[in-house]
């Protein structure tokens, strides 16, 4: 292996590690919604700012996931494509998209 695919296998784990980091907030989030008598599949009722706040970060962390989902089933795409099953020789950039910033 040469030194881009070390490389590359850092980039995935850490991506990795990231993704268990957010999975372990969301179940530590949910956990305290559940702590305080509300459910994580019903939208909280409007005038309770705390559980809102929740469920704000809530949402941001399963946002959070998918995208290193993405990011990830990405990685494997390419890495499937690869015959040699190099990772870093298979991987480009990802394609730059035409349009307006929504942040």
């Amino acid at each position: 292996m040469n030194e881009e695919s070390y490389d590359m296998d850092d980039a995935v784990a850490a991506i990795e590690a990231l993704h268990d980091a957010l999975a372990s907030d969301l179940e530590e989030l949910e956990t305290r919604i559940r702590a305080l008598g509300h459910s994580v599949l019903l939208v909280p009722e409007p005038g309770n700012p705390e559980v809102s706040e929740f469920f704000e970060a809530r949402a941001s962390l399963h946002s959070g996931l998918a995208s290193i989902a993405e990011v990830l089933a990405w990685i494997q795409l390419k890495t499937e494509e690869d015959p040699e099953g190099e990772v870093a020789t298979a991987l480009q950039p990802l394609p730059k998209l035409r349009g307006s910033v929504i942040h």
